[in-house]
């Protein structure tokens, strides 16, 4: 498998509760390292760029507010097949269905307040970690 960057973000309800640390080693002990990463507070109008993909869903506009109500943590993170493995870390979206020992089962508190963001495909990943650092920023970063 080739080595490949997908974007985690924290949200802000675990930024909030002090996981972060624990979450960002569960991530390092899975194999990920961490190639970029910066504390931001999303606008409105950045989280609602970065969740476009998600408009007109009955969840949208409440996910746009909870991505901006506190700092979130997002990070390009580098390892074979990192899209699949990172998913299958984070666990079901819903903690209660996720699987012991996976990031939200461990680390969520509810659906609408699962801990950490994945990208679900290669393509997405690549504007996912674009959206948060710029190519300058990634220079040398796929060799």
């Amino acid at each position: 498998m080739a080595t490949v960057v997908t974007l985690g973000m924290i949200k802000p309800d675990a930024v909030a509760s002090g996981k972060a640390g624990l979450i960002i080693a569960h991530l390092q002990r899975e194999g990920f390292v961490i190639r970029a990463a910066r504390l931001v507070r999303m606008t409105r109008p950045q989280a609602a760029a970065f969740y476009e993909v998600h408009r007109g869903r009955p969840f949208y506009d409440d996910l746009v507010a909870f991505m901006t109500s506190g700092p979130c943590l997002p990070m390009a993170l580098e390892r074979a097949d990192a899209v699949a493995q990172l998913r299958t870390a984070i666990g079901a979206t819903d903690p209660a269905e996720a699987a012991p020992g996976t990031i939200r089962k461990l680390y969520a508190e509810s659906k609408g307040k699962n801990a950490i963001h994945a990208s679900d495909s290669l393509e997405n990943a690549g504007r996912e970690v674009g959206f948060f650092f710029p190519e300058g920023e990634l220079a040398g970063l796929w060799g």
